[in-house]
């Protein structure tokens, strides 16, 4: 009997400790996962053997509705349409959620071809997803096999919104079938309101937002603008209880502004903006960042978990509704994210090429224009010219130029080859 007990009580302290998902807590962390922006990243499985993230978004579904995947190195077979097939990370996904971790899939980036017509053709596309990644049935190929994921997450950037309130309200109509929860998330710049995602959020159910505090004047050591975002929950969002996420570099390398190295700034930061109750946690790009970055021997990642965990008496349950700061906010319409679109609309004109030199992004708009320089390291080149009209300007605009330059981390670069197109983002 003590012998038993013994070897019962080995196991379970061997064992890895299985948390539950609790969409409440205010100590959650989410990370993005897939791009091997570090260039030194590991299993989708081997990261969720830690504690320290709860979400994991695969990134990304590049193209749509004709659906293009893409996560590196990470899979490279594909079926006879070439569509990707990713065994491995299937048996990651329910390892995963194994441990209590959610894992949803990221549609959009900053390159790709997608988006759609008008909103008939996104709810076509709501069912396609739900088949291929839910549980329908409609589809033989399915790049995750049999393993199902936990939501989709709409890291939208191309300042073209049609579709995505239809394609969230049709998916919600899907979920109602399905056999357990599942979840919707945006990934909005914090130029407030987002040109690509704004109406979604505005017009649709939408459980979290994780909000980039970084490559923009909003970041949070400048014109951090948390209060416009609480606002957007508590006043315009459909779902009032929309958990808002402090959106991070997970380092130096992940963008050209907004991260944080000093931990007593974050959590002075963390501290003032989780006492709304709107507050989620934290998260960031990307995963391979998060971890490979070391601060004491400890990984960035663990340090914002050890910040939201340390005060959780604080970060627990409903307290006031709004910060105890005041930050600036913002009322722009126009993205201040350099992202590169590969769909065009009959109000912008984009050009772009891809070229292994020292890349160099220049985006222009009625509003804004920039210049980009990137570190030696990134092997991209892109060049986009823009030409947009924007009814919401009144009849006076100024242009306002802003130089930066860019690390390599500030775009999602992925290995490629002849038949792989490159996801770029910020």
């Amino acid at each position: 009997m003590i012998s038993s007990f013994l070897t019962w009580l080995c196991l379970l302290l061997l064992s890895p400790l299985t948390y539950a998902f609790d969409i409440q807590s205010k100590q959650n962390v989410a990370l993005y996962w897939g791009q091997n922006s570090a260039g030194s990243q590991q299993s989708l499985g081997e990261y969720c053997q830690s504690t320290d993230a709860d979400i994991y978004l695969l990134s990304f579904l590049y193209q749509f509705p004709t659906i293009g995947l893409n996560f590196a190195s990470a899979c490279t077979t594909s079926f006879g349409d070439g569509t990707l097939h990713c065994s491995e990370i299937a048996q990651d996904i329910k390892t995963c959620q194994s441990l209590g971790k959610k894992v949803f899939l990221s549609l959009g980036g900053a390159s790709g071809a997608y988006g759609f017509s008008d909103d008939n053709s996104a709810k076509q596309f709501a069912q396609t997803l739900w088949d291929t990644f839910g549980e329908g049935s409609g589809t033989a190929e399915r790049p995750f096999d049999s393993a199902i994921i936990d939501g989709f997450d709409l890291d939208i950037e191309n300042n073209q919104p049609t579709g995505y309130a239809a394609l969230v309200t049709e998916l919600r109509t899907l979920f109602a079938k399905g056999t357990k929860k599942y979840y919707i998330s945006a990934a909005p710049q914090c130029v407030y309101p987002d040109a690509s995602v704004g109406d979604v959020l505005a017009n649709a159910d939408v459980d979290f937002a994780f909000i980039q505090f970084y490559n923009n004047y909003c970041n949070v050591d400048k014109s951090f603008n948390w209060d416009t975002w609480l606002n957007f929950a508590q006043s315009v969002s459909p779902n009032k209880d929309i958990k808002l996420y402090l959106g991070l570099p997970g380092s130096a390398t992940a963008a050209s502004s907004g991260y944080i190295s000093d931990l007593s700034l974050l959590k002075e930061t963390i501290a003032k903006i989780s006492t709304t109750a709107n507050f989620g946690g934290v998260a960031m790009w990307d995963a391979s960042q998060a971890f490979a970055n070391k601060i004491d021997g400890q990984s960035y990642v663990s340090h914002i978990k050890n910040i939201l965990s340390s005060g959780s008496s604080d970060l627990t349950g409903t307290s006031a509704s709004s910060s105890s700061s005041t930050f600036t906010s913002s009322a722009s319409s126009s993205t201040s994210s350099i992202a590169v679109p590969a769909t065009t609309s009959s109000s912008e004109a984009k050009t772009s090429t891809l070229e292994p030199s020292f890349p160099t992004t220049t985006v222009a708009t009625n509003t804004e224009a920039r210049t980009t320089t990137l570190a030696p390291q990134d092997t991209l080149q892109t060049s986009v010219t823009t030409s947009a009209s924007d009814s919401s300007t009144t009849s006076t605009t100024s242009t306002v130029k802003i130089t930066q330059t860019l690390t390599s981390a500030n775009i999602k670069q992925v290995s490629t080859s002849s038949n792989e197109t490159p996801v770029v983002t910020t």
